[in-house]
């Protein structure tokens, strides 16, 4: 069940369903005309069935679906299927299966050129018609059928765009939304510097030059009153000490949860099952650190599924030290070639690890692309 809707969806459907009314009422009239022979009717339905099979291979989601190669090598298969297939079916209507081929082109070359090449893949079929079968009324025909594959295109092209439009507004939406969790952790760790900051200055101040006064107080006293002076000056020295520990447990607890940033950056991406592995012991104590952090996952989410057919993504965080430690593995197989090229993201991301003094190494191999991205914490 889970193959199969790798393969088909509602548009691939209904595709399929032309497909097979055209075909099974062209095999019909073939074997009920009694003029072909049963050489042809197979050879015939041969042609149809590489035409379907190559058509579900093009449009599915198998791990090939962002080999390029493959998959227009899977448009050629489709596209001489139909040719064949008119030199054996002498129906004009066969045609029709070239409008579903030329419905997948806006996913393979830019609608422009596909719709100046329009043209040119329809004339084969219709010289077929008019010279092999001797057929009447080709010139109609074949701009009738031009125009439906016009249509086709157009509507494809449409849906592309609105389908990109849509990915690009909820990838916007993810990247506020994990920028906005930021500035608001970012917001909570300098109010809480702030805080501590007053205390220290004005409280401990005063406190100190209290403990002062009330140390000088008891070698000037004598009795009951130097009693009472150095249980003050005692309690002045207890009070101080509750201070700083107090300041201090602020500045610890002022880091930034960067967990929820990045959680709201991977919710819902499309085709990608996301994994989070971030130890609970990290401490993410500077903005700028987190923020290069979350920019690092958005260029790898981003990287993947432009150039990657993979299906999986990891992320692992850890402190090491003086390092916190960065991990980015996808399981993409589909690679052209295993000598890496860095592209702007990648050249983007290093120019912000090196900004901060850190380190970034990426490794491509047949069992997909790992990048590893190390910061300096504390003092190293």
């Amino acid at each position: 069940m889970e193959k199969l809707k790798k393969v088909l969806s509602v548009e691939s459907s209904t595709a399929v369903l032309a497909w097979l009314v055209v075909s099974s009422s062209a095999i019909w009239l073939m074997v009920s005309s009694g003029s072909y022979s049963t050489i042809a009717i197979a050879l015939a339905a041969a042609c149809l069935l590489t035409f379907i099979v190559g058509f579900l291979l093009s449009i599915s989601e198998f791990e090939f679906r962002n080999d390029y190669r493959v998959r227009i090598g899977l448009m050629l298969l489709q596209y001489t299927a139909v040719v064949a297939a008119v030199f054996f079916i002498p129906y004009s209507y066969i045609a029709i299966l070239v409008t579903i081929w030329s419905a997948q082109l806006p996913y393979f070359m830019p609608f422009r050129y596909a719709l100046l090449a329009s043209p040119l893949w329809t004339a084969p079929i219709w010289l077929v018609f008019a010279f092999y079968w001797d057929a009447n009324g080709v010139g109609l025909s074949a701009l009738l059928f031009w125009t439906f594959n016009l249509f086709a295109l157009v509507m494809v092209n449409a849906t592309i765009k609105e389908k990109r439009a849509t990915e690009a507004a909820n990838e916007l939406n993810r990247e506020l939304v994990a920028t906005q969790t930021l500035l608001s952790e970012a917001s909570k760790q300098a109010e809480r510097v702030r805080i501590a900051r007053n205390i220290h200055d004005l409280l401990g101040h005063h406190l100190t030059a209290l403990t002062i006064n009330l140390q000088v107080a008891s070698r000037i006293t004598e009795g009951e009153a130097q009693q009472k002076v150095q249980q003050c000056h005692d309690l002045s020295k207890l009070l101080l000490s509750d201070v700083r520990e107090a300041v201090s447990e602020i500045r610890e607890k002022s880091t930034i949860k960067l967990e929820d940033a990045l959680t709201a950056l991977l919710r819902d991406v499309p085709n990608l099952d996301i994994a989070l592995n971030m130890r609970p012991d990290i401490i993410i104590d500077d903005v700028n650190m987190a923020e290069t952090i979350l920019r690092c996952v958005q260029e790898g989410i981003t990287n993947t599924l432009k150039h990657s057919n993979a299906k999986h993504f990891s992320i692992e965080l850890e402190q090491q030290g003086n390092w916190v430690t960065l991990q980015m593995r996808d399981n993409g197989t589909n690679k052209k070639t295993m000598e890496l090229k860095e592209g702007n993201g990648l050249l983007g991301m290093r120019e912000r690890i090196t900004a901060l003094g850190g380190k970034v190494s990426s490794v491509i191999s047949i069992e997909g692309f790992s990048t590893q991205i190390q910061l300096p914490y504390g003092e190293i």
